[in-house]
């Protein structure tokens, strides 16, 4: 095989992420790749941080792999993100203990008649923005950060994400300079003890 020159071999990271006054941050998920979870118990602090100050989603990849209770939850999480927005995070944080969505739905107060109203008229639709959003950046696995419109390379923790994340302001915010957790959160459900392991899984 040939020997890439080493120049080439430095520059196979992702592209550089262009810098704008409030970045654009998109981290693509399935709700239950124990992958997708990790990254978002390492950015939600991050999220929250710089709240205003960046354009955050958290959005899902355009296809399905751990079955009818992702579908379901995927409509569940696009519903509430659009239409009770101020509480998205709150009942996030809340599912990503153990994966209950209804105790989550009732501890947070999610207003359940708008939610399955939303279910039953607009959920697929919200859904396939994400998916096109997903299919036209080339997504390929769970999870996927995505700045200002480029596939972003980061690690899982709290303070991998708010430097990556940093480092696409033109003028960074003060926010940035705050200590936030440098250990990378657990795969899957649950607050656990810290994962050593920062190789970087994903479901794809």
């Amino acid at each position: 095989e040939e020997q890439k020159p080493i120049q080439e071999q430095q520059t196979s990271q992702p592209a550089e992420i262009p810098k704008s006054d409030k970045p654009k941050v998109e981290l693509f998920v399935m709700t239950h790749c124990p992958y997708g979870t990790q990254a978002e118990k390492g950015i939600i602090p991050v999220l929250k941080l710089l709240n205003e100050k960046i354009d955050g989603k958290i959005r899902f990849v355009h296809y399905f792999m751990h079955g009818d209770k992702e579908e379901k939850e995927t409509y569940n999480q696009v519903c509430i993100r659009e239409e009770q927005t101020n509480k998205y995070i709150d009942y996030l944080v809340c599912f990503l203990e153990d994966g209950d969505s209804n105790r989550c739905i009732t501890k947070i107060g999610i207003d359940k008649a708008k939610l399955i109203s939303c279910l039953s008229t607009k959920a697929k639709d919200y859904y396939a923005k994400d998916s096109e959003l997903s299919k036209q950046y080339g997504i390929q696995g769970s999870p996927t950060l995505v700045i200002n419109e480029v596939e972003a390379s980061s690690g899982r923790s709290s303070s991998a994400f708010l430097t990556t994340i940093c480092s696409a302001f033109n003028t960074p915010a003060e926010e940035c300079n705050q200590q936030v957790s440098n250990e990378s959160p657990s795969p899957g459900f649950g607050y656990s003890a810290p994962s050593t392991d920062n190789s970087g899984g994903s479901c794809g």
